[in-house]
């Protein structure tokens, strides 16, 4: 009697503890998404990063601290990224004369195309290739096109993503920014 009494406790303590275990990888599971934005959130430092460009050039983030940067961050299969990089391509001119630095990245992985998506379009700023889309994980993007305005200080001031934004929109934040 006591040997069966003593397996019928086991086995109710491992039921317990199975359904202990089971509940929370469910809240972990259910908080995880809400916990795990990495992407710098406005009025946060932008990390730094370094990529090579379609002209060959090698360009760090950190080397643009004290200009205004507008990072894009694209690739040639979403429409919605050739709007937003022909907005950038054509921003007005900002009061003061202190334009933005802006800095494509595409995160496609085929270099050769993103140099020729970017000639098509007729980019002048640079399309720098994140084949590993280490920048792109580092900046937790997960839907493109994703924009960010960064201060002078390399602090996020704005980020849009999946939707496009007028480049006289950009221009009056970088206004600001420069006030």
């Amino acid at each position: 009697m006591q040997r069966m009494d003593r397996f019928a406790r086991a086995r109710r303590r491992a039921l317990f503890e199975t359904l202990a275990l089971l509940a929370a990888a469910v809240a972990g599971l259910l908080v995880f998404p809400i916990v795990s934005d990495a992407r710098p959130a406005p009025g946060s430092a932008a990390p730094d990063f370094a990529l090579k460009a379609t002209d060959g050039r090698n360009l760090r983030l950190s080397e643009y601290r004290g200009d205004v940067v507008v990072l894009a961050f694209w690739a040639s299969w979403c429409g919605p990224c050739r709007d937003t990089l022909a907005q950038l391509n054509s921003l007005p001119s900002v009061a003061g004369g202190a334009n933005p630095v802006v800095l494509g990245v595409n995160l496609e992985g085929d270099d050769a195309r993103a140099a020729s998506v970017a000639q098509s379009l007729g980019l002048g700023f640079p399309t720098l290739l994140d084949a590993r889309q280490s920048v792109g994980r580092l900046y937790d993007v997960d839907r493109l096109p994703l924009t960010l305005l960064l201060d002078r200080d390399g602090v996020v001031r704005g980020a849009w993503s999946q939707q496009g934004i007028s480049g006289e929109e950009i221009a009056r934040q970088i206004e600001e920014l420069n006030l």
